[in-house]
């Protein structure tokens, strides 16, 4: 209760508002004409840069004394619209309610008004940090660390192929059997310019398997008026850690033609995981490096036509992780994206989307730097192994949409979405002293998922709300080219599957008046087995805490979730009060069970052996609440979240659940907007509702402090300075993994120093 009321006192922030000077006038009206209050009016030069922000008054206007090219305009509850200015001083942007999709802002809104989509945000460019705290800050998101360059995301505690993870409309598949690249993990935050969270099954046309989703959208190549050249840079430290970042982006174009190049690197190392392990001398292994290059070319024939190719190769070396049987030696991704849109705003067919994409991943392990390649006498075997772990995942992918408009208060969308993914791991296991080969084994034996989805989205638009509606029908097959003997002796079934999954979703929101909105939904979504859960031949999850060996089933069903929202908000002055609540039951539940008569692979893994199962159902419920006001000066902001869910077939809780959370903040804004500093709270509970069936441990809480500092040094050049856990705790996520060697979770960063600069011209 002390930490509850330590919470309750702090208050909370919104990020960015940024510096302004000279003459426009920018109003905002709903569809009926009504004005829109708080919303986000965004300036922008001919570069696409940002030089001014504010917010809509009682009035619904924002006044600015600075003219600029365009304005971004976002409002709760609205679709982000852009509009050029194009030498005017009064501009009126009509904004039009969202499709109902359950997203959340993760920066600039913590919005839990489910199913409706917020604008899109724009987290921290300068490290993967600050897009984790982003997410972290979003009610009902955790996210556990798999080393310096991964973490993985967790929503309602769904997690991994549960989540429809969808980087510029691309689906892709962790390249690491122990997912120590997550589909998030290769995504570079300078390169951001927006993410959404979809909190329950309400992005049906964002992809297969999506019970939830998380959405991220790169910066689009600037269209100017005439040629121009443009760019950023920025560079970054971190204390603990010795981290070092530096990202550049160089752009060019007209409204004809643009590019834009771009660079990261990243360079980690071990860290002090707190005060207890500062005073022990101890440091957690962290080294990491990473870098990557990518491109964007679009061409427009005409004003209502646009052409997009892009191209990305990112490589991260030397990520160690002490969570994990093994060090991740290298990934290299290379991927390339097309796109094509096609505009009639006039017409019956208002607009046309197509996209294709392929990705290739390539990943090797070894066990560098692990006691497996050290001689140890007493253990089985004695003698250091020379372990190493290749592997490949492939994704080919595309979409296509259609947008209709029958009427002003319609939208109708119909489209499809296809992918394969191939993935491939081998495991040697040699005697390190000669290099004899003591056995191979296929991790992932020429796997192959295929899934072709389409999907039918309708909506409507009243004076007062909204009502959305989305089906959408999946064909999926799966097959592995080469299982052992072994595996096929003891799962009794036939390798290569198909199924037919069918989804839907209906959501609607509506405005009772006196700043009361009230927001609801249901849908259901099925979510077909990945390749481990259907031809894991005794190796590890990822799902578990412990570095027991599984075995997969070609047969297991697909689980689906059945889930139901109810949201409401309450806009009173400068207040806005924001609370919600969901269930889900989690119908063929895939779980694990301990297996009798199973032989384990290798003999440094725990003797019982695991399978992979359709369980009865897991029932999993939920609630948030959220307070901020903001001012001129003066921000706060207060989320709480919690989740809680039960296995039906062992009536002991779901494993991996994380506890309550309570994050708040408050910022201060100097006079002039060219300063602004910020001080948050996180608190956490302690978690004691565990699955000890499955070797669940519990953990304590713990309460985390930290400040931020920003100062505008000149237009368009800002530094920024920041204290991450000042207080120094030890603590550790209780999601993160155990230590496979000593039983311990592993713990998080200490108090860390961060400095940064960034800079656009």
């Amino acid at each position: 209760m002390g930490n509850l009321r330590k919470a309750a006192r702090l208050l909370s922030l919104a990020w960015a508002a940024t510096v302004a000077w000279a003459d426009l006038a920018v109003q905002v009206v709903d569809p009926s004409g009504a004005v829109v209050q708080n919303a986000v009016v965004v300036l922008r030069d001919n570069s696409g840069s940002e030089v001014a922000r504010g917010a809509t008054a009682a009035s619904g206007v924002a006044e600015f004394p600075r003219h600029a090219a365009a304005v971004d305009v976002a409002a709760d509850g609205f679709r982000e619209e852009t509009v050029s200015t194009a030498g005017q001083h009064e501009v009126t942007v009509r904004l039009q309610l969202v499709p109902v999709a359950g997203a959340l802002d993760v920066v600039d809104e913590f919005d839990p008004v489910a199913p409706v989509a917020s604008a899109s945000a724009k987290p921290d460019r300068l490290a993967r940090a600050g897009l984790v705290e982003s997410l972290r800050a979003t009610p009902h998101v955790h996210v556990l660390r798999r080393g310096g360059t991964n973490f993985e995301p967790v929503v309602q505690g769904l997690r991994e192929t549960q989540l429809a993870m969808v980087v510029d409309g691309t689906r892709t598949f962790a390249a690491g059997p122990a997912r120590m690249d997550s589909e998030l993990s290769h995504v570079d935050p300078s390169s951001v310019a927006g993410v959404e969270v979809v909190t329950g099954p309400y992005a049906l046309t964002e992809g297969a398997g999506a019970m939830a989703a998380i959405l991220v959208n790169s910066e689009p190549v600037p269209t100017r008026q005439s040629w121009r050249v443009g760019g950023r840079g920025g560079i970054g430290w971190r204390s603990n850690g010795a981290g070092r970042m530096a990202n550049a982006r160089v752009d060019a174009g007209n409204s004809k033609f643009g590019f834009s190049l771009r660079g990261t690197g990243d360079l980690l190392g071990d860290y002090e995981a707190g005060a207890r392990a500062r005073a022990a001398g101890a440091l957690v292994p962290g080294d990491a490096a990473s870098h990557q290059f990518g491109t964007k070319l679009r061409f427009n024939p005409t004003p209502q036509q646009e052409l997009q190719v892009g191209g990305l190769y990112d490589e991260q070396t030397g990520v160690d992780y002490p969570g994990r049987l093994l060090t991740a030696e290298h990934f290299l991704l290379r991927s390339w994206q097309a796109s094509y849109r096609a505009t009639n705003p006039e017409g019956a067919i208002s607009s046309v989307k197509l996209g294709a994409y392929v990705n290739k991943k390539g990943h090797r392990m070894s066990n560098r730097g692990k006691p497996t390649a050290m001689d140890m006498p007493g253990r089985k075997p004695p003698f250091a192994l020379d372990v190493s772990l290749p592997a490949e995942s492939d994704t080919v992918g595309g979409n296509g949409r259609v947008e209709f408009s029958p009427g002003e208060q319609w939208q109708l969308q119909a489209g499809f979405d296809f992918f394969r993914l191939e993935q491939d791991a081998q495991r040697f296991i040699a005697r390190a002293s000669n290099r004899r080969l003591i056995f191979s084994d296929a991790v992932w034996a020429g796997v192959s998922l295929a899934d072709i989805g389409t999907y039918f989205h309708a909506g409507r638009s009243f004076d007062r709300g909204e009502v959305r509606a989305a089906v959408r029908l999946d064909f999926v097959t799966s097959d592995a080219g080469r299982p052992s003997e072994f595996f096929l002796a003891n799962t009794g079934a036939e390798v290569r599957r198909s199924e037919t999954n069918a989804n839907f979703s209906l959501a609607g929101r509506y405005d009772l008046g006196r700043g009361f909105t009230i927001a609801g939904g249901a849908g259901r979504v099925a979510r077909t087995a990945n390749a481990l859960e259907r031809y894991s031949d005794r190796f590890p999850s990822t799902r578990f805490q412990v570095a027991a060996e599984f075995m997969g089933d070609p047969a297991i069903r697909p689980e689906s979730s059945l889930q139901g929202d109810l949201n409401m908000e309450w806009q009173a002055g400068k207040f806005r009060i924001t609370a919600g609540g969901y269930v889900r039951s989690l119908r063929d539940y895939i779980t694990v069970t301990p297996v009798r008569g199973l032989n384990r692979r290798l003999p440094l893994s725990p003797p019982v052996v695991f399978r992979y199962v359709n369980g009865e159902s897991a029932f999993f419920r939920g609630w948030n609440l959220g307070v901020r006001r903001t001012s001129d000066r003066f921000e706060f902001r207060l989320q709480a979240s919690k989740t809680i869910a039960d296995d039906r077939e062992l009536m002991q809780p779901v494993l991996g659940i994380a506890p309550m959370e309570v994050a708040s903040a408050v910022r201060f804004v100097a006079p002039g907007r060219r300063v602004w500093a910020e001080y948050g709270m996180r608190n956490v509970w302690d978690q004691r509702r565990v699955s000890a069936a499955r070797l669940e441990s519990p953990s304590p809480g713990f309460t985390l402090h930290g400040f931020r500092f920003g100062a505008d040094l000149r237009e368009g050049s800002t530094l920024h300075l920041g204290i991450e856990n000042a207080g120094d705790k030890y603590y550790y996520e209780h999601l993160n993994s155990l230590n496979p060697f000593t039983g311990q979770r592993i713990p998080e960063i200490g108090r860390a120093v961060t400095v940064g600069f960034t800079t656009i011209w």
